[in-house]
This record gives C-alpha cells, structure tokens and sequence, in this order.
C-alpha cells in the first residue's frame, strides 16, 4: 500500500502545505517509487509501516542540516502515525463488516453446526487469533459439547469431555457470565488439558460466554499461538459475536423443535383419520328404529368411541365408551378395547361374559390407573327389547310419554379389576321411547364461570327436543346445541360422543 492509499490524496496535499507552513520550507511528500531528489539541499527519509515502503517525504532549501534532518524525522513519525491510525480503523471496520455479514448469514442457514462453524472461522478472521473453538452446553448444562472449530487439529478437539463440575475456567464464566482470560494455557493451573495445549502449541486464550437472555448456551475459546493480551476492541468483538452466535443457537434449536412438532402434528392427523375409521360413518339402518351418532374428538385423537355391530337375527349391539384420559394414550387403550369388545361379541351372547372377557383383556394389557366406562346394549327391534351392561358409564336416559328416567343397573369401570362382575339387565322398549347414550363430555362441559353444563340440563334439553317431535338425528343435535349455547367459546377439555335411538 502507498501513503496515497492509507491517507488520501487530499489529505496528503493538505499535510504537505502544513508541514511547509511549519518548516517555511518547501515540502513534498512523494509515492514510495519516486527518484531520488537531484538537490543537495534536500533531506529526504522513507516512511515505513509494518516495514512496507508507503512512501518518502523530502524537505527543500534548509542550510542547517541538523535541523533538516530533526524535521523531517518528526515529519516522517507524523505520517507513520496517521497511517497506523488509519490501518487500525480499517482493520476495525472490516471487522465489523465481518461480522455484520456473519449476522446475515445466520439469517440465511438453518443448520447448527455450519453456523458455528462459520463464528469459528469470523473469530480468527476478524482478531489476532490464531484458533477458534466452540462448545454448547448439553440440556441440563452440565457438560459443554463440541460443536465447532477452526485453526485446531482433530486431535486436539477430539481430546475429551468438558464437564462443568471439573473446569474451573469454566465455572468461572457460568457463575459471572464474563470473560475469563488465560495468559498461558500450557501451565495455566484451571486449564484441563494443559499436555493437549502444549502439543497444540497454545498459549493465550479468552474464554466467552454465550448468552441469551440471561441463559449461557455454550462457551467460545479463542487461542493464540504466542502470548498475547486481548484489547477491549476484540473482547467487545468476540462478546457481540458470542452473543449472536447464542442467538442463532436458541433459534437453530426452536427451528428443529418447530419441524418436529410439525411431523408430530401430521402424525397425529394421520392417526385421528385412521381412528375416525374404526368410528362408523353413518348408523345402520333399522325398520322402526332411527339411530343417530354425535362424535366430537377435542384433540386428533380421542378416547371416546362408539360402536354398532350386527349380530344377526334382527339385532343390533350399540356400544359408546369413554377412555381415560386424553391424546395417544388414550386412542391406543380405545383401539384395544374396540377391538376386544368386537371378537367377544362375535362368539359371546351373554353380555355379562362379553364384558368380563374385555375386562380381564384391558386389566392385562394396561397398567394401574388406565380403565374405560362403557355402555354396551344389544337391541332387539323385533321384540322391541333392549338388553344392556353398564360399566361405570353414565346413566342412559329414557324417555317415555313425556318422562324423562335414568335406566337402573350398573357396574364398576373395565380395567381396573379383573374379577369385576358384570350384570345385564333387559326391559321392553315401546313405540315413541328415546334413549340418550352419551359420554361425560356432555354434562361436564363448562362456560366462562367454571359451571357444568350437569345431568339436569341434559335432561331438559332431551326433553325438549323430544317435546318438538324430532328425528334420532335432530336430537342429538339439538342437545349438542343446547351444551355449545351454554359454554358459549370456552374451551372444550374432553371428548363428546352421543348415540340417540327413537323406536317408532
């Protein structure tokens, strides 16, 4: 490089007009190439930065050589000075440059490792440092992974864990979130590996925190192969860069845990479609019976289900179950119970048998506290009869010229123990009776002031809808309208099936 390009043209024209105002003698300051001046009066001296020729200043018409040779040595140390100056601000504003672009590329990757590796690289372009490692701390921060490196042999990086409890240096950067700074790490007592850092020829180091919102994500070492004390300008760099770089870490990470959840979301759809098929689309059809099903899942998947099996001779199993608890669980234990209640109905007419066999089914297969309240009634709708088990489900309403009952009989839940009994309890139906099979969803469903939609309502809004002489189907719905008009936006928190049957 020349004068001219450290300092500018301008510049230089204007320091030579200075310099000749002070001396009262003609003054030029000239690019490094320039001849020798042919006067013997003139004293000239070479201007060297970094021991590169930049340029040559020369004074003219001065008798007094001593003098002459004063000024232009003060004269020469002038420009040595600006020039220095103006290399170090350069130096500063590429640095800043560096890491104004390091910023934007975050922006631009997703990938964890290649941007720390990228901060690792920027560490050493942009200091005096000759390597650059980088470690982040594991989940529960007790050790400190490898995750980037530059200017450092495989070796060296592959040397052994760091875990907290054993790095003083470390720790002292945890507990105060500041620099620590390491004059030698060959000898340095805090230092882990101080062989490993003798072999790798390391001296100096600066130890820097990466923090995010007052959490440290992991920890940069910048190192130097000869003894060298970080100015507050690169401390400043490397902390703004450590900073970024934890910045990117926190968003590299939300980014993954974002595409994950998003496959655990499609997941789970595909899952809710699959088990929507195992629910009947559409209820069987029946001379002189109309049956209608609600079924309203409050997440993908859902514990409840109800069921419809032909069991030949006219009749009809109708099934509606509540498993506990809620998700993936939940759906599995439902699928299971399914499952079981269809094979032992195939072979099994004794409703009791039936659900002491998916009893003794569920107990072995689930564990202590997985259990499922289940209404299973087979409807004779020659006879004009309905016999039917309940296990811990809620009561089925009837309801006959205007009256609205509870059907009698009941047991505890399926799952829980596996001599349960199960008794069965048949009654004769007749033409205009109603009947209202539904989960817990429906009376436990609360509005804005924490109060449940409760069995009285439910009974009301059966009522009413059988007062209005509506269909199987217009009952469910008008009872379904009747619990959403009552908790209004609130939130639903469980699962809501509903199976009507209108004998007419």
């Amino acid at each position: 490089m020349t004068l001219t390009e450290y300092l500018g043209d301008d510049a230089i024209e204007q320091l030579a007009g200075m310099f000749s105002s002070a001396t009262g003698s003609p003054v030029r300051i000239l690019p490094p190439d320039s001849k020798a001046s042919s006067n013997p009066s003139a004293v000239e001296a070479k201007v060297l930065v970094s021991s590169e020729h930049v340029g040559t200043i020369s004074l003219l018409g001065k008798a007094d050589s001593a003098e002459n040779d004063r000024m232009v040595e003060l004269m020469r140390n002038v420009l040595v000075r600006l020039c220095e100056q103006a290399k170090q601000i350069r130096s500063r504003v590429e640095e800043l440059s560096a890491m104004h672009r390091m910023t934007a590329a975050f922006s631009e990757r997703r990938d964890l490792k290649e941007i720390l590796n990228l901060v690792a690289e920027t560490m050493v372009g942009v200091t005096d440092a000759d390597a650059c490692s980088i470690r982040v701390f594991n989940e529960d921060q007790t050790e400190l992974l490898r995750m980037a490196a530059y200017g450092l042999s495989g070796k060296y990086t592959a040397k052994g864990p760091i875990r907290l409890a054993d790095s003083q240096i470390d720790q002292e950067v945890f507990a105060n979130e500041g620099c620590v700074y390491i004059a030698d790490e060959r000898n340095d007592e805090r230092v882990l590996y101080k062989a490993e850092a003798r072999r790798e020829n390391l001296v100096s180091a600066l130890c820097v925190p990466m923090s995010y919102r007052g959490r440290i994500e992991g920890i940069i070492r910048v190192y130097t192969r000869r003894p060298h004390k970080f100015d507050w300008f690169e401390t400043s760099l490397i902390r703004g860069v450590a900073s970024q770089a934890a910045n990117a870490v926190v968003n590299a990470r939300l980014y993954d845990e974002a595409l994950l959840a998003e496959r655990i979301r499609r997941q789970l759809r595909l899952a809710g479609d699959v088990q929507k098929r195992m629910v009947p689309a559409n209820p069987p059809r029946i001379k002189g019976v109309g049956i209608a099903a609600i079924y309203v899942p409050c997440f993908e998947l859902a514990g409840d289900f109800y069921d419809f099996i032909e069991l030949g001779n006219g009749k009809l199993g109708i099934c509606v179950a509540d498993v506990v608890g809620k998700g993936v669980r939940a759906s599995l234990l439902m699928a299971s119970t399914r499952s079981s209640l269809r094979a032992h109905a195939a072979h099994l007419s004794d409703l009791s048998e039936i659900l002491s066999a998916v009893n003794i089914d569920l107990w072995r297969e689930s564990e202590v506290g997985d259990f499922v309240t289940l209404f299973f009634g087979v409807l004779d709708a020659k006879r004009k009869t309905l016999t039917y088990c309940s296990a811990g489900h809620e009561p089925v309403l009837l309801v006959r010229n205007s009256q609205v009952s509870e059907l009698s009989g009941g047991s505890g839940v399926i799952g829980m123990d596996k001599d349960m009994p199960f008794r069965q309890e048949t009654f004769n139906l007749e033409s205009g009776d109603i009947l209202n099979i539904f989960t817990d969803g429906l009376p436990e469903a609360i509005d804005f002031h924490d109060e449940a939609f409760g069995r009285k309502r439910v009974h009301n809004a059966t009522l009413e809808a059988c007062r209005q002489r509506q269909t199987a189907k217009g009952i469910g719905k008008f009872i379904l309208w009747e619990m959403r008009r009552f908790a209004g936006l609130q939130t639903r928190c469980d699962d809501l099936t509903m199976v009507t049957v209108k004998i007419q």
